[in-house]
């Protein structure tokens, strides 16, 4: 993992991130148009009704916007290529529930039936539980998904409503989008798979019974948050705190894009088992509330719900193709799920790049741009070919909808 880890900084990169209100709409309307409709007359005695909702929080992991709903009808945008979540709020930013749809609580708009021309029209919307139910189910109409692929998407509703709770990190009573000093966590997986492809000889998988799995988390600041000489620490659960929290690693604006003041990561390192493939071991961290504190008197409430690495766990498998001088020509990609199930990766990703190291981690091929759905995702050409004989690690990096970061390994 020490090596994987060394790339996460490596994998920032520039990103449109808007931030809008009914006051500071942004000055052009972009992106995929999502709308519907909030009944206006309540459903259900003095609790939360889908009617009381007045915000809608629209959010992926490089775009947040906070958009008033007017006579019960609102329209908001959400990126091409990226995991879009809906959280609806009241007038004074208490959560009420998220989108859910077939029990999938985003939108995957990489798979559109007229691409970036696509509108989802969500229609009336009604509440259940905390899922915002839409009338008009965009899964098999403006989105094209598979039941398998929805299904891998899955995760828990308290991400989502975690998600809600840290629109006032400062606890100032003012959501933080509103001055771009909002926070993010994600969480940063590393897996073993195994061995790459080569020519005509098939990757070696590692048993999915048996992944070895690293975890990190990475905290993104909106452009209204700065700190000095690395004066960044996390701290928590506040329910049961952790002893061992340490920070892996920084990066400031403006070298890490997206209009971030700064992302950090932070781990917890133990001693590796033996034969674990890395030599390291990085341990999960545990939903709860955890304070983000900037240099020594800023401090943040953060909402953090663990998303178990299965959800959107996709197999990347790379397979090198060479010239009859033995260099690199290119690299076909595959996607699978880990019992082997082929999936669409423009359904269940945002953007993959490839990286080789050396046996010392020292990075000599990094493809840029990352791939997307725009570009597509089969693989890579090489031009001109390259010499791969120092090659001794392959990651594979994605984003998954929701905003987290998976590094496959192949050694």
């Amino acid at each position: 993992m020490i090596i994987a880890i060394t790339l996460i900084f490596s994998n920032c990169k520039k990103d449109e991130n808007s931030v809008s209100n009914n006051n500071n709409p942004p000055p052009v309307e972009t992106g995929i148009r999502i709308k519907g409709n909030i009944p206006l007359s309540k459903t259900s005695g003095d609790s939360l009704s889908i009617s009381d909702a007045k915000k809608v929080l629209v959010f992926s992991k490089y775009y947040y916007s906070l958009t008033d709903i007017v006579d019960g009808s609102f329209s908001v945008t959400g990126q091409i290529g990226t995991g879009v979540a809906l959280v609806f709020l009241t007038a004074d930013n208490k959560y009420i529930g998220n989108l859910s749809s077939r029990g999938l609580n985003m939108l995957p708009l990489g798979n559109l039936v007229d691409g970036e021309n696509t509108t989802i029209d969500l229609s009336t919307l009604t509440l259940v539980g905390n899922s915002v139910i839409p009338s008009n189910d965009p899964f098999g109409n403006e989105i094209i998904i598979s039941d398998t692929e929805i299904n891998s998407l899955k995760v828990i509703d308290s991400y989502y409503e975690s998600i809600a709770q840290n629109i006032d990190t400062d606890n100032d009573s003012i959501p933080d989008v509103l001055s771009n000093r909002q926070l993010v966590v994600y969480t940063i997986f590393g897996i073993n798979a195994g061995h790459w492809g080569f020519n005509d000889s098939l990757a070696t998988l590692t048993d999915s019974a048996h992944y070895y799995v690293n975890y990190m988390i990475e905290i993104g600041g909106g452009s209204g948050l700065t700190f000095s000489n690395g004066n960044i620490t996390l701290s928590g659960p506040v329910e049961d705190p952790y002893s061992d929290i340490i920070k892996w690693g920084y990066l400031m604006a403006p070298a890490c894009g997206a209009d971030r003041g700064f992302i950090a990561s932070f781990g917890r390192e133990t001693v590796a088992q033996p034969g674990a493939p890395w030599g390291s071991a990085f341990l999960p961290f545990k939903k709860g509330t955890y304070t983000v504190t900037l240099d020594g008197n800023q401090s943040f409430t953060l909402n953090y719900s663990n998303i178990d690495v299965k959800y959107s766990l996709i197999i990347i498998i790379p397979t090198l193709h060479t010239n009859s001088d033995g260099k690199l020509t290119s690299i076909a990609l595959e996607y699978k799920l880990p019992d082997g199930t082929v999936v669409n990766p423009a359904s269940m990703l945002t953007n993959v790049m490839v990286q080789f190291s050396d046996k010392f981690a020292n990075q000599f091929y990094n493809s840029n741009p990352k791939l997307t759905s725009k570009t597509g995702f089969t693989g890579l050409s090489i031009d001109p070919p390259m010499d791969i004989s120092l090659l001794y690690n392959i990651g594979v990096w994605y984003d998954d909808l929701l905003g987290n970061q998976y590094v496959i390994i192949w050694l």
